[in-house]
């Protein structure tokens, strides 16, 4: 991917200015966000995996292991 490119267009699409400041960290995101993207994209999934119907986030306080 040209995370340059697509930095440049992502920008222009949303009508979003960026400036030359903030491009190294726009792009340090960007490289993190495709590492990611990745890992999810690479976790094998089984013939009978489904997706959740509804996300519940839960605080790392809430979790079971946290509990004990």
């Amino acid at each position: 991917m040209d995370q340059d490119a697509y930095a440049d267009t992502a920008a222009q699409w949303v009508g979003l200015p960026l400036a030359a400041d903030h491009r190294p960290g726009v792009m340090r995101y960007l490289q993190l966000a495709q590492g990611m993207a990745a890992r999810v994209m690479d976790f094998p999934l089984g013939r009978d995996d489904e997706p959740a119907t509804v996300f519940r986030p839960v605080a790392p306080e809430d979790l079971p292991e946290a509990r004990t």
